[in-house]
């Protein structure tokens, strides 16, 4: 069974408001493409077919999802976990047998945790267990918790491997990140409220990060606030857009576009390329040396409208100077730097031996010969042409059913 949605946490700032480093930042879309079975899968629900362990897993999620909730307000606080336990509960040691370290370099210290299986505590010894394991965080900024796996094994018992993130802040400590899985044993209960209770929780492994003085801060808004370009529209997010503009511009949330760093100016600075969905114009901006950024797209001739996948700077002619590679899903652009902030489409700047059956979804520069020119290698995926042709690799993240280029 696939999780469901995953959160990841970073530090969030905009133009309106400033969040504290303490913050978090969550997307959660909210719009989305209308399909012509929304209204009939509205009624369809989870456990009237034959896989009814998806109608399982939205019960145990609605129970994590409490813990969730409760664990944000108090690292101390848990009511919500202890009303889960069945009335023969038991759960192993959350204390490491095993403790290997995977980094010991500032700033950041990594552990990696493996657990004593078999162990039985009871209910309250294992409550104790647990807040000693939260002792350390004065306070949970992320808690999530998923079911990656469900399993069941006799009627009325559920056998659930549920991920568990927690990212908090200590006092002997900046932050402090908990990646690891439980086994989690489950019984049928009356009530329709909780339908199931934990009667088993074994820790299986843990990664333990800590880091003990702020490393990266997102000064985004205050390098690029000034620009309107940012206010108006990178600001936003690609979520925003898909409600404002037109399908027929392309715009998608299937991936990120991209950005890419170069000095165009040779002034010592670094500049940035910002690229974006279909129907927004890809941005450039010019550092001004004093950790702002303006945004000069209008006058250099690269504001690109089509969809971009990725973009590179590079010498391309032993000019001295970067010139820009703009990789379009439907092609790649060359823009030849002419200095000021400047450039110039080169036409036809691309020949391919045979046309390119796919779209593009990114690109890599070297100069893999040694003959002191650079090279650049082209990553392509398969359009849609038909149901013969079009199938999902499997596994999906190992995909070679790409096309080839030539």
């Amino acid at each position: 069974m696939m999780p469901r949605g995953l959160d990841f946490p970073f530090i969030h700032f905009n133009s309106q408001d400033q969040h504290s480093p303490d913050c978090e930042f969550h997307l959660h879309p909210q719009y989305r493409a209308q399909n012509p079975l929304d209204a009939t899968l509205l009624k369809v629900q989870a456990g009237l077919d034959e896989f009814v362990t998806e109608k399982y897993h939205d019960q145990i999620a609605a129970t994590l999802a409490e813990w969730r909730a409760s664990l944000l307000q108090s690292p101390q606080d848990l009511r919500a976990v202890e009303k889960s336990f069945a009335s023969g509960f038991s759960g192993s040691s959350l204390r490491p047998v095993e403790s290997r370290l995977m980094r010991s370099a500032p700033p950041i210290e990594v552990h990696h945790h493996k657990f004593v299986t078999g162990s039985a505590l009871g209910k309250g010894a294992f409550r104790q267990e647990l807040l000693l394991t939260l002792s350390s965080f004065s306070k949970i900024v992320t808690a999530e918790f998923q079911v990656i796996g469900i399993d069941a094994r006799s009627p009325g018992r559920l056998h659930t491997r549920v991920r568990y993130e927690l990212v908090g802040l200590g006092q002997d400590f900046y932050r402090e990140q908990r990646v690891g899985h439980w086994d989690m044993e489950w019984e049928a209960a009356p009530s329709e409220a909780a339908p199931f209770r934990l009667t088993k929780w074994q820790a299986v492994d843990e990664t333990q990060s800590r880091s003990f003085a702020p490393t990266f801060m997102d000064i985004t808004a205050q390098g690029l606030g000034n620009s309107p370009s940012y206010s108006s529209q990178l600001s936003h997010g690609a979520d925003y857009w898909r409600t404002v503009l037109d399908g027929a511009c392309g715009i998608d949330i299937y991936g990120h576009n991209g950005v890419s760093v170069g000095d165009i100016d040779d002034d010592g600075f670094d500049d940035l390329y910002v690229c974006q969905p279909a129907g927004l114009p890809n941005r450039l901006y010019r550092n001004r040396g004093d950790g702002t950024f303006e945004d000069i797209t209008e006058g250099s001739g690269v504001g690109i409208l089509e969809n971009t996948a990725c973009a590179l700077f590079a010498d391309i002619n032993n000019d001295g100077r970067q010139e820009l590679i703009v990789v379009r899903t439907n092609g790649p652009l060359l823009f030849l730097n002419e200095g000021g902030g400047k450039f110039r489409q080169k036409p036809n700047a691309f020949q391919f031996a045979k046309p390119p059956q796919g779209t593009f979804t990114g690109a890599a520069i070297a100069d893999y010969d040694r003959d002191g020119w650079l090279d650049i290698y082209f990553c392509l995926y398969l359009y849609y042409q038909g149901t013969d042709q079009y199938k999902y690799p499997s596994p999906y993240n190992d995909a070679e059913n790409g096309p080839r280029i030539s």
